[in-house]
């Protein structure tokens, strides 16, 4: 930007510059076209004219012709019709005294003239030779007169002509400069603009190659150009978040693992003993392990749909059978189911219905349970023994919102870091607590089958005082 401000100051001063001089260079030509050049004109007009009015006074004079003195006035008349114009271009180009003096000289003369047309009218008697000494004596000083003039316009005519030319050659070398500058200030600006861009690019390339390598380090700061900057931050925002999703993948595919290797591995050791046969005498221990297998069977196929629903739901595959449903039938069932884990950790689980009655809302039976019994299984899972669980229902501060749904804990809660992050899937927040193990999957699914019945699911916690996760669904 700076290099471009400069060039354009250099164009705007060059261009002012430019155009005082062509101004001044227009002048100078109008004044030699129309002044210098037109006065030396109507002087060599008048040289040619008095010669004229010379050979015609001297005819009359001489035969006392009138049609010469007529002759003669024609040409007087002609004659001070140009002196007075080239009054008028004189008092331009300060020759009026010269002209003035060439003026007071043709009167002298045309008044002499005048007088010997008397003394011939009155006297019939020749030429003096007093008078015709003065008047050759007049004639002499008004060409002379005209000749010092004509010099002096076309003088003027020449020191114009080379200021004139003067001027364009400062004008096409100003001009020429302004071009250099600018291409200097251009390749410049180019060069270092170039140079910028290239050394953020390869930091960039570089950075690319590192983060195909599964390094997501930030990348050193880089300040310009301003479009590179802004996008260096957004790649070190992209690369922070990839770290993040690399650690929750990490972290998912650790827990995923524990998850399939327990029910695997008792599985396999249930399996191996009724494959050896060491309880055929036995037959309830046989049945106890194959209750074992059925048991972990089913706990493997429930991870696995958990991942499979959050797959097709993200693909937006997801099957949803809606219909008019009784919200407080599903809670009793998803509180009945999980009671005895309440009961086990001496926690309190209670739902608290508003004082009338709720209308239905308008949801898919399956989904609502599985969003249910996710929230409250995480709440259960991180409240401390003798705690207190509460699924709370009410109808929403927005009408159009339906009903709203709130499940309190008095538990641990949530990091305010954490609170925007926590339905992202594959993030946990037990690290370091003595909690259940979980694919990180919950919060994730619960936010999809919320969005997708029309409802907002959001947290609200504060540390060490408990959690509250809350839900609208639409009406029916």
């Amino acid at each position: 930007m700076s290099g471009y401000l400069a060039f354009m100051l250099v164009l705007v001063a060059v261009g002012v510059f430019v155009s005082i001089q062509l101004n001044r260079l227009n002048v100078i030509i109008q004044k030699v076209a129309h002044v210098d050049s037109e006065i030396i004109r109507m002087g060599e007009a008048l040289s040619e004219t008095t010669t004229s009015l010379v050979r015609f006074e001297k005819r009359y004079l001489v035969t006392r012709d009138v049609a010469f003195y007529r002759r003669f006035q024609e040409i007087r008349r002609a004659y001070e019709r140009m002196q007075d114009r080239l009054k008028h271009l004189a008092a331009a180009e300060d020759l009026a005294p010269q002209v003035e003096r060439i003026a007071s000289l043709s009167r002298a003369y045309l008044a002499q003239v005048e007088k010997d047309h008397r003394r011939a009218q009155e006297h019939n008697d020749t030429m003096n030779g007093i008078y015709l000494a003065r008047k050759t004596e007049l004639i002499d000083g008004i060409r002379q007169h005209l000749q010092h003039m004509i010099s002096r316009a076309r003088l003027r005519r020449d020191e114009k002509i080379d200021s004139s030319s003067r001027i364009s050659t400062t004008v096409i070398r100003m001009s020429m400069a302004a071009a250099l500058v600018g291409i200097a200030i251009g390749l410049l600006v180019s060069l270092g603009s170039t140079r910028s861009i290239n050394r953020s690019i390869k930091q960039l390339q570089a950075k690319t190659r590192e983060v195909a390598a599964g390094r997501f380090a930030p990348l050193p700061p880089i300040e310009s150009p301003p479009e590179i900057a802004s996008l260096s931050r957004e790649f070190d925002l992209m690369c922070l978040r990839l770290g993040e999703l690399n650690a929750m993948k990490e972290d998912f595919i650790r827990h995923v693992s524990h998850e399939l290797r327990t029910p695997l591995t008792a599985i396999k050791e249930a399996s191996s003993l009724l494959l050896e046969e060491r309880f055929r005498q036995e037959p309830a221990y046989q049945h106890q392990l194959l209750g074992i297998v059925k048991d972990e069977c089913n706990r493997l196929i429930a991870s696995v749909n958990r991942m499979l629903d959050l797959s097709r739901m993200e693909a937006g595959m997801m099957d949803y059978a809606f219909e008019p449903l009784d919200l407080l039938e599903v809670l009793r069932r998803c509180v009945l189911k999980l009671a005895p884990i309440a009961i086990s950790r001496k926690i309190a689980l209670e739902i608290c219905p508003p004082s009338r009655e709720l209308p239905k809302v308008k949801a898919d039976r399956d989904r609502i349970y599985q969003l249910l019994e996710n929230l409250i299984g995480n709440a259960l899972k991180f409240s401390e023994t003798g705690g207190e669980v509460r699924i709370e229902t009410a109808f929403a501060d927005n009408p159009a919102a339906g009903l709203l749904v709130r499940v309190v804990d008095r538990g641990c809660g949530i990091p305010s870091d954490q609170l925007d992050n926590i339905f992202d899937k594959f993030h946990r927040i037990d690290d370091g607590r003595e909690t259940g193990r979980g694919t990180g999957l919950g919060l994730s699914i619960a936010k999809h089958v919320v969005a997708a019945h029309g409802g907002k699911l959001w947290a609200e916690s504060r540390l060490g005082q408990g959690s509250t996760f809350c839900f609208t669904l639409p009406l029916a």
